[in-house]
């Protein structure tokens, strides 16, 4: 079993919104990854699809893989509405489709059920230390979620957005001091900010 998670598009109205969608998806990759049975394209692999027109077969042609999970995001205020869909890339039939309709504090539950919902779908045995890994919360604090969703976003443009990508890692430290996933993405951006020579 292969797959590969493509960035969920952005439905907004608001362009500034773009950092939740990839965010979205660079977490199903990160919780999917966790599963020795199934073959995870990496983030680098998948995101250079993003606003491009090839077909699944194509892009599933490139990436060697089975599957494709492609999905979008609308958020108004508190409320989200995302979509995802499973596709065979073979006959690029669907394996799967779901639609969540909900609030933003519950954001890692639908990160969990989609991972499970895959997983299920791609018809994999599930032993139940892997479903604790997929299901296991890095914090349960959304703001602080999403300000670690900025720092990446920044941080993976590179560039003049690095220093951006840390200050928003520190108020997710700020925010929640027990939150791992901020200071590595600290740690992160510092590295890479030396490796700038800046």
């Amino acid at each position: 079993n292969s797959i590969a998670v493509l960035p969920f598009l952005n439905m907004s109205n608001d362009p500034e919104q773009e950092y939740f969608s990839e965010g979205m998806a660079e977490e199903i990759i990160n919780s999917l990854a966790h599963l020795p049975e199934l073959k995870v394209a990496g983030r680098m692999s998948t995101f250079q699809f993003k606003g491009k027109t090839e077909s699944i077969k194509e892009i599933g042609g490139k990436l060697g893989v089975n599957s494709i999970l492609e999905g979008s995001i609308r958020r108004q205020g508190n409320r989200l509405r995302i979509t995802a869909q499973l596709i065979n890339v073979e006959d690029g039939f669907h394996l799967w489709s779901e639609k969540y309709d909900r609030e933003m504090n519950d954001i890692f539950a639908i990160q969990d059920e989609i991972a499970l919902s895959i997983t299920k779908n791609l018809k994999m045995a599930l032993l139940e230390k892997d479903r604790e890994k997929i299901s296991r919360s890095r914090t349960q604090n959304t703001e602080a979620y999403e300000l670690y969703l900025k720092g990446r976003f920044h941080l993976n443009r590179r560039g003049a957005s690095i220093p951006a990508s840390i200050q928003y890692f520190q108020k997710a430290i700020d925010t929640d001091p027990d939150f791992a996933m901020a200071y590595a993405g600290f740690a992160d951006g510092n590295l890479v900010l030396a490796n700038y020579g800046l």
